[in-house]
This record gives structure tokens, C-alpha cells and sequence, in this order.
């Protein structure tokens, strides 16, 4: 083999350690980088089921929130619905109410026209009747 050929190969053998640790320092920087990355990407990822977790209890308590809206809401139909019909019970009533003073007040007229008939004062025979009955006792 001739010395320029040999020389060649040296070279070589020098160069390839050189290229190889070179290569291999670049691998290492990518490595870390990837590493890095990868702690980067994990971290999110936690950071993305929490939210899930938090966004999945607020709809979960959202949904308990619309529920009882919901009752609420019938309950209020219900109570005005319960409120009108009171509202015309409370009319009926106070007509019923009215009649009856009506009534009543018709009743006390007919009972002192009956008294101021029926009275002993109203009537002169009464009167003298009632006058000697009690010049004798």
C-alpha cells in the first residue's frame, strides 16, 4: 500500500472520533431538547384534564343549577296560578259579602217596621190600656 493511501486512512481515522463525539454532542443537545419537550408536552397535558376535570364539575353543577330553575319556575306558575284563584275567591267573597249586609240590612227594616207596628205607642186604644193598667196596681 503506498504511504499517500495510508495517510488517506489516518486522516480518516482522525476525522471519524472528531465527526462521531461532534455527532454525538449534537445528539445529546436533541436529546435534552426532546426531553425538555416532552416534560413540556406532559405538563400540559395536566394542565389539560384539570381543566377537563374543572369545566366537567362546572357543567355537572350547571346542569344541578338548571334542574332547580326548572322546579323554581313551575313552582312560581303554580303560585300564580294559586294567586288568581285566590284573587277570585276573595271577589266572590266580598260579594257574597255585600249581599248579605244587603240582606241583613233589609231584615232590620222589616223588624223595626214590625216593632213600630206591633208597638203599644203606635196604636191610641194601646195607649190608654196601657195607662189604666198602671193607675190600678
Amino acid at each position: 500500500m503506498p504511504i499517500t493511501n495510508i495517510k488517506k486512512y489516518y486522516s480518516l481515522l482522525f476525522f471519524f472520533p472528531v465527526f462521531f463525539l461532534s455527532t454525538s454532542c449534537v445528539c445529546t443537545t436533541h436529546r435534552k431538547d426532546l426531553t425538555t419537550k416532552n416534560e413540556e408536552i406532559k405538563t400540559i397535558k395536566l394542565d389539560l384534564q384539570n381543566k377537563e376535570k374543572m369545566i366537567t364539575g362546572l357543567l355537572d353543577r350547571l346542569s344541578v343549577k338548571d334542574q332547580e330553575i326548572g322546579k323554581l319556575t313551575d313552582a312560581l306558575l303554580t303560585s300564580r296560578e294559586t294567586i288568581e284563584e285566590l284573587k277570585s275567591d276573595i271577589e266572590k267573597l266580598r260579594e257574597v259579602d255585600v249581599q248579605m249586609e244587603e240582606k241583613k240590612a233589609a231584615v232590620d227594616n222589616r223588624i223595626e217596621e214590625a216593632i213600630i207596628t206591633s208597638s203599644p205607642e203606635a196604636t191610641p186604644q194601646a195607649d190608654s190600656k196601657s195607662t189604666k193598667g198602671q193607675k190600678t196596681e
